[in-house]
């Protein structure tokens, strides 16, 4: 292990999971490794854990420092700083919990309420619902982590499909190990996170995928994307190459922007950025994170207000 590719993560609190920590750290770029320092201190202080990741270049590792030191992750900010030569990160250290992802999650559903659906199913570690980090909404999937296998299988055949709160919610292993699953992402292919939430207003929630091979079929594009949330519609023209995937929340939809960039359909690499959706009934121009002024923005709005009812979330591009 290098130390140049590898970073220390500090003041990372309990329940911090090595696939939460994941979610946070590799849109800077390919993580190879990484390991979570479990802490137990005596006293009237909580807790914290340290961690380190560890990537394929050394340019992400600095990526992640500049940008991801001091951010709040649930209820601590983190300290990111390069890893100390000694520091030792090994893949045989690694936690062998069995992490399963639960998708489809509605609004109202927490940690505790997650906790209690899957705490029936024997050796359960923690339950976390993944939140968005400026708005501390749910973003529609969470993971349970698991010490045994079995108990694992048993959560994911017993609570797939079961009614959670408002939903049915989708149950399966976090890691996919077959081949039809999206490649892991490549330095310098992804934005960070927090920049592709805010390129569109909140109100859009459809994702363009272009790139498309003439043979991509609905189920091509939906099991990559219905990881990260309820899929609403799919609008596929592969003889045009490319189609609109569009979930339930914006949020979910940045997410998918962010780590399916790139994913292989049928051997190309799909390139994928926002749609267009019509905006809400009052919605009020001035949105400048778009790149429009609010004269542009309004003149935008008003040609989608014309399309027929039937497109009136899709802009066909060429």
């Amino acid at each position: 292990m290098s130390t140049t590719n590898t970073i220390y993560v500090g003041n990372l609190d309990q329940r911090v999971t090595d696939t939460m920590l994941l979610e946070y750290f590799s849109p800077m770029g390919t993580v190879s490794n990484i390991k979570i320092v479990a802490m137990h201190r005596n006293g009237p202080f909580p807790s914290v854990n340290y961690g380190f990741v560890e990537y394929v270049e050394p340019q992400a590792a600095d990526r992640a420092i500049q940008e991801l030191n001091c951010c709040k992750v649930l209820d601590y900010e983190i300290k990111v700083n390069w890893a100390q030569q000694g520091q030792q990160l090994t893949k045989e250290e690694a936690p062998s919990h069995y992490q399963i992802f639960i998708g489809d999650l509605a609004p109202e559903i927490t940690d505790d309420l997650l906790t209690q659906a899957f705490g029936v199913f024997g050796t359960m570690v923690n339950a976390h619902v993944m939140r968005d980090t400026m708005s501390g909404n749910s973003r529609g999937f969470g993971f349970v982590a698991f010490r045994e296998k079995a108990d694992a299988d048993q959560a994911i055949a017993s609570m797939n499909g079961e009614l959670l709160g408002s939903r049915n919610i989708r149950v399966n292993w976090a890691t996919q190990k077959s081949q039809s699953d999206t490649p892991p992402p490549r330095p310098g292919q992804q934005l960070p996170y927090e920049t592709v939430l805010q390129q569109t207003p909140n109100y859009v929630t459809s994702v363009y995928v272009g790139n498309l091979p003439p043979n991509t079929t609905d189920n091509d594009l939906l099991q990559p994307f219905q990881r990260f949330g309820f899929i609403q519609e799919v609008k596929l023209q592969a003889d045009r190459g490319f189609a609109f995937v569009k979930l339930d929340t914006h949020q979910n939809a940045a997410n998918s922007i962010v780590h399916l960039q790139g994913m292989n359909i049928n051997g190309r690499e799909a390139k994928l950025s926002w749609g267009k959706d019509r905006a809400p009934s009052g919605y009020q121009s001035g949105y400048n994170n778009t790149g429009y002024n609010n004269g542009q923005q309004q003149q935008q709005q008003q040609q989608q207000q014309q399309r027929p009812q039937s497109n009136n979330w899709r802009q066909d591009r060429n």
